[in-house]
């Protein structure tokens, strides 16, 4: 590190593309055990498969899997307060062009991916007599699906695309960001202070709209912190002590984990004497809030943070970390499809789905849903994005690569 360099904000920061491509690949290995619910159903609370491929090593993925999606949503609300909040708020992006953004580089691979699953689901239906996990793939959520408002609250549960549930809350979020913004309120710490509490709230009455308000938010108030540390003129210590922080958070994180049911077991004894009536289930469950609380609001943040100050302070990330991170929405919303496809093709050939638990199957799936993202990063999302961006903005503007 040169201590004598004054700190530059990097124009682009690949690490966070790198954290993000992470985060998508963990998606996949939670999503693994859908190959084993019984007759393709998901039964919440049911037991984790303790047969899947390196459990002893990817159990915490397969259990906890599901906070990488508040990850997307926190490093969402950093880099759109980043990016785009001060120039809404004095008019330089208006909604049009804000808009025609987000759906070019959201809305290509959501369609292809929807169409594909409804074709596979009907396959399943008429090969197998069930679905394949998600259930509600009828013409009313079919149309949900298309307006991108599928978990909105006006869905009656899951419907086509598992993953693409989060997108659709990413749309809604993008809509109340912009409004923020254009009021002058995305300065207003005390609003979004504000409505990370009412994010969990919203969550805690299975609004999952509420989740990324939650998250989203709080990546807001992580870009102001970074912007606050910015200015002070000890930097480089904040940033070892909060990569220390961090570091010891996730070794928290880690060693915590293998020794849960030692720690489960503690909290079930403590909880117990609080609330008497509360049953081992409900004790369980609070304990799982409670830890996916903690990530959320500690690990997340903390880690986010450490690579911003870390590019910031040291140097700029080589453009090739935000590989990964470039095909990351192709790995989430491709994945899910592709197991279908997995699941039909193995029906046909009589194979047995415990193939699926040998390591080996899952390497290569998941390198098979890696190459397929990149191909279609470039071949697809960059060509359709630049085309809707060309067709619908002036050229005198530029194009804006998000």
């Amino acid at each position: 590190m040169e201590k004598n360099r004054p700190p530059v904000v990097p124009t682009y920061f690949h690490s966070l593309d790198a954290f993000r491509g992470i985060a998508a690949v963990i998606v996949v290995l939670f999503h693994w055990q859908m190959f084993f619910y019984p007759d393709d159903v998901f039964t919440p609370g049911g037991e984790l498969n303790a047969s899947l491929p390196f459990y002893s090593t990817l159990s915490i993925f397969y259990t906890h899997g599901m906070v990488s999606v508040d990850i997307f949503f926190q490093l969402s609300g950093f880099i759109f307060f980043w990016l785009y909040a001060d120039s809404i708020a004095v008019g330089k992006t208006s909604f049009r062009k804000f808009s025609i953004y987000r759906i070019s580089r959201l809305y290509p691979l959501h369609f292809v991916t929807l169409l594909a699953v409804a074709v596979l689901q009907v396959f399943m239906l008429q090969r197998m007599g069930h679905y394949f996990v998600i259930q509600y793939n009828d013409a009313y959520h079919f149309f949900l699906n298309l307006l991108f408002i599928q978990n909105w609250g006006f869905e009656t549960g899951p419907s086509f695309n598992a993953p693409s549930w989060s997108v659709s809350v990413e749309i809604f979020l993008y809509l109340l960001f912009f409004l923020i913004c254009k009021m002058k309120w995305h300065t207003n710490k005390a609003l979004l202070l504000l409505l990370i509490p009412a994010g969990a709230l919203m969550q805690h009455f299975t609004m999952l709209v509420g989740k990324g308000v939650f998250s989203f938010f709080l990546g807001a108030l992580l870009y102001y912190i970074f912007r606050y540390l910015l200015q002070r003129k000890n930097i480089r210590t904040c940033f070892r002590v909060i990569s220390i922080v961090t570091i010891v958070l996730w070794t928290v994180v880690i060693v915590s984990y293998y020794y849960y049911p030692f720690l489960q077991q503690a909290w079930m004894n403590n909880i117990g004497r609080l609330r008497p009536g509360l049953s081992a289930e409900q004790s369980a469950a609070a304990y799982g809030v409670v830890r996916n609380l903690l990530f959320r609001i500690t690990v997340a943040p903390c880690t986010i943070l450490s690579l911003v100050l870390l590019e910031t302070v040291w140097r700029p990330f080589h453009h090739h970390w935000s590989i990964l991170g470039n095909c990351s929405y192709a790995i989430y919303l491709l994945h899910f499809p592709l197991q279908i496809a997995t699941v039909l093709t193995m029906q046909q050939l009589h194979l047995d789905r415990r193939l699926l638990l040998t390591p080996w199957t899952m390497i290569a799936f998941i390198s098979m849903v890696i190459l397929l993202s990149l191909a279609v990063y470039y071949y697809f999302e960059q060509p359709a994005q630049d085309k809707i961006r060309q067709a619908t903005l002036s050229r005198r503007k530029g194009i804006l690569a998000s």
